[in-house]
């Protein structure tokens, strides 16, 4: 049983080293604008995945490890992709604050007056005019979808890189083991 915790708690040091990456990519500012404490749900789900990966993959075959860790690069790349996406169409940095404003897809019926066949894709300009505030120009629900797209591709992103991560150092547990006491 003590070789056991041993061994989960690496799985945890290497999980917490880690979960240090969603906090850099915060402080790099890649991380998505909302929530605010996103970087602090992406380590959590960091520590969790990689006790989660390390009791299901550390006694698997070779094969079965490879399968996840294909299946896990699928659900890294596939995140990013996503991620990148919605980030590119919908994500506006404010002017010299550092700041970022997640737009909608879908225009209010004020926004569809003033700025007619420009919508959803309004310029930067509509947006300073609104002072930076999307829910003036886009539907609430529409900003809403948009910000759970953007948080929920980070997500798989972060978790599919844990799986790899996980899947692949499973099958090396003898770089892992705990010093004997």
């Amino acid at each position: 049983m003590l070789d056991y915790l041993r061994t989960i708690q690496q799985a945890l040091k290497i999980g917490g080293a880690i979960a240090l990456l969603p906090i850099l990519a915060a402080l790099a500012g890649l991380s998505p604008p909302w929530p605010p404490a996103i970087a602090g749900v992406s380590a959590l789900l960091i520590l969790v995945m990689s006790a989660v990966v390390w009791e299901w993959v550390k006694d698997s075959r070779r094969s079965t490890r490879r399968i996840w860790v294909l299946a896990a690069l699928f659900l890294t790349i596939g995140g990013m992709i996503a991620y990148l996406i919605l980030y590119s169409f919908f994500v506006e940095p404010i002017p010299g604050t550092g700041e970022r404003v997640i737009r909608g897809y879908e225009c209010t019926r004020e926004a569809l007056l003033v700025h007619k066949s420009a919508c959803p894709d309004l310029p930067r300009d509509a947006l300073a005019d609104a002072e930076w505030e999307a829910t003036l120009l886009w539907t609430r629900q529409s900003v809403t979808m948009i910000r759970l797209g953007l948080a929920l591709s980070w997500l798989i992103f972060t978790a599919g890189l844990i799986a790899t991560m996980g899947a692949i150092l499973a099958g090396r547990r003898e770089g892992l083991k705990a010093p004997k006491a």
